[in-house]
């Protein structure tokens, strides 16, 4: 079954099932590293606070209720600043002291760059979760004609495959790169 993010946040609300949360930590840990290096969270720390947030997810997400026009971008960062001033709290002082990392209140104060980054940045993490959902040569195949921008009947030749396949092959995995990327870009 293809699941776009939103329904998966709404399974993992309600009803997880088998592979729900581990797609959710891969899909989101990249970013909360991120976040975590930001915030002064040592190398050697951050797996120990990521652990200590999905804990704190794995409790507060069946009380979330997802909202397509807010962003759950925003709620997962309020979450992972708290945790993160929890769990500063408790550590010796090794990165920004605890009234600098008060007053960073938006993921986009601590974000690498603008928002165009963050969009490059889940194209890319998503396009990596989603390879694994198609045959090897349907992704070559997606690679070299969307990304790679070679014709379709180039390509076609190359695999010894019709150039209507090569259009299919494309189009699926279009598909499933925007079922995946609903909801999940605000």
């Amino acid at each position: 079954m293809l699941d776009t993010p939103a329904t998966l946040l709404h399974r993992l609300c309600d009803q997880p099932v088998p592979g729900d949360w581990e797609r959710f930590v891969r899909l989101f840990t990249p970013l909360l590293r991120r976040w975590a290096v930001r915030f002064g969270v040592s190398d050697s720390s951050v797996e120990d606070l990521l652990q200590e947030l999905f804990v704190v997810l794995i409790r507060k997400l069946p009380e979330f209720r997802y909202d397509p026009s807010r962003s759950f971008r925003a709620w997962l960062w309020t979450d992972f600043r708290h945790t993160v001033l929890a769990w500063q709290k408790r550590q010796p002082q090794t990165g920004p002291a605890l009234e600098q990392l008060d007053e960073l209140t938006s993921p986009d104060s601590i974000a690498e760059a603008t928002e165009a980054e963050y969009r490059r940045y889940l194209l890319s993490r998503i396009m990596q979760i989603v390879q694994t959902d198609f045959p090897a040569t349907t992704w070559q195949i997606f690679q070299q004609v969307v990304i790679a921008g070679r014709p379709g009947v180039e390509v076609a030749r190359e695999f010894g495959v019709t150039v209507n396949a090569v259009y299919l092959a494309r189009s699926r995995v279009l598909a499933r790169l925007r079922e995946e990327l609903a909801g999940l870009d605000r």
